[in-house]
């Protein structure tokens, strides 16, 4: 939203911002200081004023406030010079600081002084050209492009919040609650952490450096100060390796396309017919594409003259064919028995589902557990 030049008034500096927004029936308007906030409330003063600013204002807004509170001080040729800057560059908290300024705020030593040597930074970028992205126009949007660019925009808000962190000693907003406002992808992540690792080793060699002129540009931090700012740092990146797993957590899985039973069931080796003159008996057997999805079956093994009774288990609820054998049986319930006389416990095996699994289990034989795996002369006699 655009930003009308604030006019001096009697009653103080500046005018008030009217950003012209129904949320400021909640938020109030633009924060205002005829007096004084003590020690105790002046964290609590500056942090609702960072949040106002940051509710209704945006970066071309902040670069706007800083212009106008150097022409304010009579530094117009410093604010001229700044408009060249591009906005990607200014630290808006900052901006929001000048601001509460004008607006009657009495800046303490190392809030002047930080504010002095942000200044002195967009002066001396003056020179530098803006960005223009000069791209062949396409009629479809780069979606990864979009993506990127929603990562730079969190990594700003980061960095404000930084600077928030960096002035008041406490940040209002947690960083994965700032990520995830701009739906950042995981993979893009690393292109803000790059950001943190550099500044995490700036402020690792300023905690260690015996240079004079180093620790003199950073003379206004002490010991304590220095220390939670590379705990802060520490804790942007944990965060941000944490935005990466519940990113991951929360995917939708991808669906796999379904694979043909015919295909499934392909490998599975088995007996098609089996003739026994001297027992009576003819079978022929069922197709093993019956075997999937089924929760019982009935396989005679024609060499060992053994009968596999499978009853799928209660996790599973019924059988699925892999490579060679079948799964998804309860090791427990499910059995095989030798037939001493195949022919007649055969036909009785066959009849009704109640009296086969009765039949099966009067059979007095000793009941081994199957393994599942089949071979050239197994014959699926039923499979339900």
């Amino acid at each position: 939203m655009a930003i009308r030049k604030s006019k001096r008034t009697d009653d103080h500096f500046v005018r008030a911002l009217d950003p012209r927004d129904g949320d400021t029936k909640y938020m109030g308007e633009e924060p205002f200081y005829p007096v004084q906030p003590d020690t105790s409330s002046r964290k609590v003063a500056l942090t609702y004023g960072f949040t106002w600013y940051n509710r209704f204002y945006g970066k071309k807004d902040a670069k706007e406030l800083l212009c106008q509170f150097l022409e304010h001080h009579n530094r117009t040729n410093e604010a001229k010079h700044i408009r060249r800057v591009h906005e990607s560059e200014f630290l808006m908290t900052l901006c929001w600081l000048a601001r509460m300024n004008l607006r009657g705020l009495e800046l303490n030593e190392h809030e002047t002084a930080t504010l002095e040597n942000e200044i002195a930074r967009l002066n001396r970028l003056v020179n530098k050209p803006e960005v223009v992205e000069k791209e062949v126009v396409s009629n479809r949007p780069n979606v990864q492009e979009i993506m990127r660019e929603k990562a730079r925009e969190a990594a700003g808000e980061l960095e404000g919040l930084f600077d928030e962190f960096y002035t008041t000693g406490k940040a209002s907003t947690k960083i994965v609650d700032v990520v995830a406002k701009f739906n950042v992808m995981s993979q893009h992540i690393p292109l803000i952490v790059e950001i943190w690792k550099k500044k995490q080793a700036e402020f690792e060699e300023v905690a260690e450096t015996e240079d004079k002129e180093l620790k003199e540009a950073y003379g206004n931090l002490g010991k304590i100060q220095l220390r939670n700012t590379l705990k802060f740092i520490e804790q942007v990146l944990s965060d941000l390796n944490s935005y990466i797993s519940i990113k991951k957590a929360s995917k939708a899985p991808r669906k796999k396309k379904a694979v043909p039973v015919e295909k499934i069931v392909s490998k599975l080796k088995y007996l098609k017919e089996f003739k026994d003159p001297v027992n009576k008996i003819d079978l022929i057997s069922v197709h093993p594409t019956k075997l999937h999805g089924a929760s019982e079956a009935w396989v005679y093994d024609t060499a060992k003259r053994k009968m596999h009774h499978y009853i799928a288990d209660d996790y599973s609820k019924s059988f699925t064919v892999k490579g060679n054998t079948i799964i998804g049986f309860d090791s427990h319930t499910s059995e095989i028995k030798t037939l001493r006389k195949p022919g007649e416990q055969i036909k009785e095996i066959m009849g009704s589902k109640p009296m086969a699994r009765k039949y099966f289990k009067d059979i007095k034989a000793v009941a081994t557990t199957p393994n599942g795996r089949f071979n050239e002369n197994m014959l699926i006699l039923k499979a339900f």
